[in-house]
């Protein structure tokens, strides 16, 4: 994929609502990141509201570096436009790596894996070559969404000793 600045769309799954990440969504989302729970693979303490106001307004900004683009959207319940969660793609030309969180009361209904699977479809139709995300070694619930999503986990470990877990697009297709 050769990025392309443009604006991240909203999409729709049969529950979800992927909308484009505001600074203002911070408000509601303070309160799902709240978990300490949420951190225990990833380490780090819930964010208080200025943290993520400050946060969100970088990752609408984008990273500044050429040949780079970020993409990030709230999870919403269709049916009552709740916020239970996020999606990240950081994009580049070597590859899109996709990223999720699901607030602790809203996990286990497959929430992250509805709306990972639309961002890594979308990523795919968008040119995408190889879909990677990284994934704690002893995360066993991020690897069934990445292993749903058509995502293999690989011998590589990142510099956070993450594992990674990678779709190249040819193998989409053959799956």
């Amino acid at each position: 994929m050769r990025p392309t600045a443009r604006p991240t769309p909203s999409l729709e799954t049969l529950r979800l609502r992927l909308d484009p990440l505001r600074p203002s969504d911070a408000t509601e989302m303070v309160e799902v990141l709240g978990d300490q729970g949420l951190y225990l693979f990833t380490g780090g303490e819930p964010p208080t509201l200025a943290e993520l106001e400050a946060r969100y307004r970088s990752q609408v900004a984008g990273p500044g570096r050429q040949g780079e683009l970020w993409h990030n959207w709230i999870i919403r319940l269709a049916a009552n436009g709740e916020a239970v969660g996020f999606v990240q793609a950081t994009v580049t030309p070597a590859e899109s790596d996709l990223a999720w969180v699901v607030g602790v009361d809203r996990q286990g209904q497959g929430i992250a894996t509805e709306a990972a699977r639309a961002i890594c479809d979308w990523l795919i139709a968008s040119g995408a070559g190889r879909v990677v995300a990284h994934i704690h070694p002893d995360h066993i619930a991020s690897g069934k969404v990445a292993a749903a999503l058509g995502l293999h986990r690989t011998d590589e470990i990142d510099s956070d000793g993450e594992v990674v877990w990678a779709l190249d697009v040819g193998e989409a297709a053959t799956s």
